[in-house]
């Protein structure tokens, strides 16, 4: 399956990443993103819970969110310390 940071190294439209960051929580058993696409576009506790933990990974830096066109890819850069 990879890690998250090794699958999004590039800019990733947000269903991908949603799909990517499901699959490593462990949400869904299968890489199959056709067959869960439709879930991350509808208005669920789960699409929800999964966009904002997005947001709230670019808010920390470890993901940087490109808001022209709404993507997502790590930051090749972040390094997780305290605060």
């Amino acid at each position: 399956m990879g890690i998250l940071k090794d699958r999004m190294k590039e800019w990733t439209d947000v269903d991908i990443a949603m799909h990517q960051l499901a699959l490593q929580l462990g949400m869904i058993s299968e890489d199959n993103f056709p067959k869960f696409k439709s879930c991350y576009w509808t208005d669920t506790e789960k699409s929800k819970a999964l966009s904002n933990m997005l947001l709230e990974l670019s808010k920390i830096g470890f993901l940087e969110l490109n808001e022209n066109d709404y993507t997502f890819r790590v930051n090749p850069d972040f390094i997780f310390e305290n605060d």
